[in-house]
């Protein structure tokens, strides 16, 4: 498998296993179809295309075989934003469109970005006809139809609109530089969240008017939560029994348990094992009286499980259990429609029967991809100096004999469904193995304020994160020690072992690098902790947050708080050779280290991709990740060269960079 099959990918929903997120499975009416929105990149002309499609539920036909119809075709999708610390910050990662179908069965609508701007665009679901029924001057985030199908509520926020003309107009006298303001991004100021709220709207599809959303028409939108319940998840039944999770305790990471209302009775409690703990989805069963649930558990909740709760008999039933990732769930009649994936087998569709908890595939978006020769994958479990669980998965060069060692490659920080290139998507694992290297794709434990009763809220949780390094150092016990896992395997060569990683997977390497030698080679997202970028780098906001859950102001200087993690704190003691790969917007956050490496003599080069975030979106920019990626690591850890005269020039870089390690460690020999 080469980087460019990576890279072209159809992807339904999240690229990668996002647990409890929203459905990107819609199906209509009469249960006898499913709608969806197909994306893949197309790296030669740097291009995300579209697609809705509808498959058949039936079970007539060979199984993923089913006629599959495209009604539309669309450019790129809008891309994620999240509010963090009251400031709107893009995430680079796709959002997801769900379609919806009308009450008929005869149109499906869905979010479609049109010239710059997001629309709700209506398709007739045999395919006929297609429109943008709204022409909105700012993005619509949500929206619902109307029981009789004549309208559409949806959601935007039109405050942007005059935020975008004040913060322009703003600039010819000079930005005032305050918490809005996020320099590592950019030095115009950021909206804050709360000064442009989400308004709804009613769109009269019969005249084409638009005007304020009544309470009841934003509801269904944005459904209130039942009175007194503290939920975190609803669903109804068509009887209107209810179902939902509530925390088990004040601690942000202790966990849900199911409750329930049926018509005429007390809300209900389910205080069996099954009921607490990693729920991720719930739903009534066709009849009303029980509720389905999935849930996450065994070691590390590496498994899926697929329930059955009866609250009048108070008893609960398995119905399906798998390793395989199950995401985006929604019941159609009798069965549940997933997206399953697992190490070797990229996401499809497919529909459990709730009943005899069978899978069957219902659609492949990759059909193609049962023709690469792949690598046998081995699970590995253990757990760290703390005794918390985690995993790797071990992924070996296709016809590999075990004979020859195997330089090590480690992927980060999640090993959920396919691996494809490790959180952030950024390291090709079945294409490294096919180059030859073994792949430890690495899930990191529970954090260490999981295990710390009386923590109530985020900011206790981190602090207690942040506190003498404490999750720093729990996590780098568990990779070290899963790297022994692997070594006892007699697969991996230990003198030959390469780390890459995003975000915090970045923040691990830091980490290991200041603490260990066993690394030669490195490569990052995202970078890097230290005084600057914590507290200066990153904007007010972002500081202000950091001190409050501990992190020292950057006034006091403290190296050596910083002294465990930092770079730049540790630039004269770190060897390994380092790529960096950067989005634009968080470079400058890499500054402080790079600065610092290059001051101190050390292999660092660092590469910055233009208009990119946190999440890389761009898929030539990913192919450009991959392939240096696979070029870095063959170059340090096999001693190989890309024959292709183009790359020559890096090679002579890179001979630079080798001497630079070299005359390192002659002077200070590990």
């Amino acid at each position: 498998m080469a980087p460019m099959d990576l890279v072209r990918l159809r992807d339904i929903g999240f690229s990668e296993v996002v647990p409890g997120k929203a459905s990107p499975f819609a199906v209509s009416p009469d249960g006898r179809l499913l709608a969806f929105v197909l994306r893949r990149g197309e790296p030669t002309g740097n291009t995300l295309c579209s697609a809705l499609v509808v498959v058949p539920l039936d079970r007539k036909g060979a199984e993923g075989k089913a006629a599959a119809r495209i009604l539309d075709i669309g450019g790129a999708p809008p891309l994620s934003r999240g509010i963090y610390r009251g400031l709107f910050i893009t995430s680079g990662v796709p959002q997801l469109i769900t379609p919806a179908w009308s009450p008929d069965g005869k149109s499906i609508a869905y979010r479609k970005k049109i010239d710059g701007v997001v629309q709700i665009y209506l398709v007739r679901s045999d395919g006929s006809a297609g429109r943008a029924v709204t022409h909105s001057e700012i993005d619509i985030e949500d929206f619902s139809w109307s029981p009789d199908g004549l309208r559409i509520t949806y959601l935007a926020r039109p405050g942007e609109l005059e935020s975008r003309r004040r913060i322009e107009a703003s600039g010819r006298t000079g930005w005032l530089y305050d918490s809005s303001v996020l320099p590592n991004e950019a030095w115009s100021p950021t909206a804050w969240a709360k000064d442009v709220p989400l308004e709804a709207f009613t769109l009269e599809l019969l005249s084409g008017v638009t005007r304020i959303a009544a309470d009841d028409e934003r509801l269904r939108v944005t459904p209130a939560s039942p009175t007194g319940s503290l939920h975190e998840l609803e669903v109804r039944s068509g009887g209107g029994a209810a179902a939902w999770k509530e925390p088990l305790g004040a601690h942000p990471e202790s966990g849900q348990r199911l409750w329930a209302k049926l018509s005429g009775r007390e809300k209900q409690a389910c205080l069996l094992a099954a009921c607490a703990g990693g729920i991720v989805q719930v739903w009534w069963d066709r009849a009303g009286t029980s509720v389905v649930f999935l849930r996450r558990e065994g070691w590390n909740r590496e498994e899926w499980g697929l329930y059955r709760w009866s609250p009048v008999k108070n008893s609960v039933a398995l119905i399906y259990r798998t390793l395989d990732a199950l995401t985006g769930c929604q019941p159609a009649g009798n069965d549940l429609v997933c997206g399953r994936e697992n190490a070797i087998m990229p996401r499809r569709v497919v529909a459990i029967d709730l009943t005899s908890g069978k899978s069957r595939t219902v659609f492949d978006p990759n059909p193609e991809f049962a023709e690469f020769r792949l690598g046998k994958v081995l699970r590995l479990r253990w757990t760290n100096d703390r005794g918390l669980p985690a995993w790797g998965d071990l992924v070996l060069p296709p016809g590999y004999d075990g004979k020859a060692r195997l330089p090590l490659v480690i992927t980060q920080y999640h090993s959920l469904g396919f691996l494809r290139g490790g959180t952030g998507d950024d390291y090709p694992i079945q294409p490294l193995a096919a180059k030859g290297f073994a792949v430890l794709s690495f899930n990191r434990p529970p954090t260490v304020s999981s295990i710390v009763p009386d923590v109530a809220g985020w900011d206790e949780a981190l602090a207690v994160q942040f506190k003498g390094w404490a999750e720093r150092r729990s996590i780098f016990s568990s990779l070290d020690r899963g790297i022994d896992k692997a070594i006892v395997t007699r697969f991996v060569d230990p003198e030959r072992i390469g780390i890459t990683g995003l975000s915090d997977g970045a923040s691990t390497i830091e980490f290991a690098l200041v603490h260990s030698h066993r690394f030669a080679a490195a490569a990052m997202s995202t970078c890097c902790d230290d005084t600057l970028s914590s507290l200066v780098l990153g904007g007010f906001a972002w500081g202000e947050h950091n001190i409050k859950i501990g992190l020292p102001p950057s006034v006091d200087n403290d190296r050596e708080y910083w002294r465990p993690v930092s770079l730049s704190v540790n630039a004269r003691k770190v060897d390994t050779p380092i790529l960096m790969q950067l989005a634009d917007r968080e470079s400058l956050l890499a500054l402080p280290a790079f600065g610092a490496l290059r001051e101190a003599g050390k292999p660092a080069e660092m590469f910055v991709y233009p208009d990119e975030y946190h999440n890389k979106w761009q898929p030539a920019h990913r192919l450009a990740t991959y392939q240096r990626s696979i070029d870095w690591f063959a170059f340090w850890l096999q001693g190989k060269r890309d024959a292709d005269p183009v790359k020559q020039e890096q090679y002579a870089r890179w001979d630079r960079l080798r001497a630079l390690r070299d005359k390192a460690l002659t002077a200070s020999p590990p």
